[in-house]
């Protein structure tokens, strides 16, 4: 028997229905990955900025002209408890649900265990299932890095920091950065010739930290795997340093302003969640202020200096370093 107009009428409005309520759970299911995605990540970008802020001087005296000082640093960020979990709550989701009969669960950040939650959504009636990602589950994170700080006129010293791409379990860590140290001491009478010295820093980091965690494959073939934060931080130090005899003392006030820009990695399905996950992801409003206070002594021995510096704020990072001299 033929199909009347009117039947293939009903089935264009009904399969036409069907493949909007399939894009609108699409929408939501992407909305609700990027919410959750910017609840696991956004902790350990925010302790980059505290790896990379660390460090960056021994002193606030100046450098002779052309003088010359080369540092390997060892960089230990302690992890707190509050920033290992993040709390997952239906009410804030418009399609991901937790498994079972609880409506709330903690997940672990990217700083966090392995205390997975096992989450799930539908794209009409296809249902699916998967566990959140897991987290770094180390109690402090550890990186070496080089530095070194050159002289130049009027009592400025211009500064260089690198640390290679560092694999700790199935996260990556890596930073570039430049800074300006200008003695200010010099130029008030009182300061001039004492052990006391007052100095500005301004540096600039570009860091990435990345993180591979267990595949979450959604329906139509997309899998999720991975997540890498690129961030770009500019910092203001105001440094006070005393020496005595082969120490000298430091402290500092600083606040950074950092950027970031996020990329969720994996396999491409029939419709392309990963970009409209990325483009939400970067159109929200990734900039960070952060308030940071550095306490450090140095120890001199002839052209040779050990140093450590506590930096803390909403983290605590430490740094030993061992730095040489060389003068003209």
């Amino acid at each position: 028997m033929p199909i009347s107009m009117r039947n293939l009428s009903l089935l264009f409005i009904f399969s036409t229905s069907i493949a909007f309520a399939q894009l609108e759970d699409v929408g939501d299911i992407a909305e609700d990955l990027v919410f959750l995605s910017a609840q696991y990540v956004d902790p350990a970008a925010e302790a980059a900025v505290y790896q990379s802020s660390g460090g960056w001087f021994t002193s606030a005296k100046k450098k002779e002209l052309w003088e010359l000082e080369v540092s390997i640093q060892g960089n230990i960020l302690f992890i707190p408890n509050k920033n290992r979990d993040f709390l997952i709550n239906e009410d804030q989701l418009q399609n991901i649900e937790i498994q079972g009969l609880e409506s709330t669960a903690l997940s672990p950040t990217a700083l966090g265990g392995d205390n997975t939650v096992v989450l799930e959504g539908h794209i009409g009636d296809d249902f699916f299932e998967f566990d959140s990602p897991e987290g770094l589950n180390e109690s402090y994170v550890k990186h070496a890095q080089l530095q070194a700080g050159l002289g130049l006129w009027y009592g400025t010293t211009f500064i260089v920091r690198y640390s290679p791409k560092i694999k700790f379990d199935k996260t990556y860590y890596q930073i570039l950065g430049v800074g300006l140290q200008h003695n200010i001491s010099q130029w008030i009478p009182f300061l001039k010739d004492s052990s006391f010295d007052v100095a500005g820093l301004i540096t600039y980091s570009d860091y990435t930290v990345s993180d591979n965690f267990s595949d979450i494959k959604l329906p139509l073939g997309t899998v999720l795997n991975s997540v890498k934060v690129d961030g770009e931080s500019f910092m203001f130090n105001v440094i006070a340093s005393k020496q005595v005899k082969n120490f000298n003392f430091s402290t500092a006030l600083g606040l950074t302003a950092t950027n970031f820009e996020y990329t969720i990695g994996g396999e491409v399905g029939a419709l392309d969640v990963l970009s409209i996950l990325n483009q939400a992801l970067n159109e929200a409003d990734n900039s960070l202020n952060n308030f940071k206070i550095d306490l450090g002594v140095d120890y001199k021995i002839h052209d040779f200096s050990v140093n450590t510096m506590l930096t803390f704020g909403k983290y605590t990072n430490l740094i030993f370093g061992v730095n040489y001299n060389f003068n003209n």
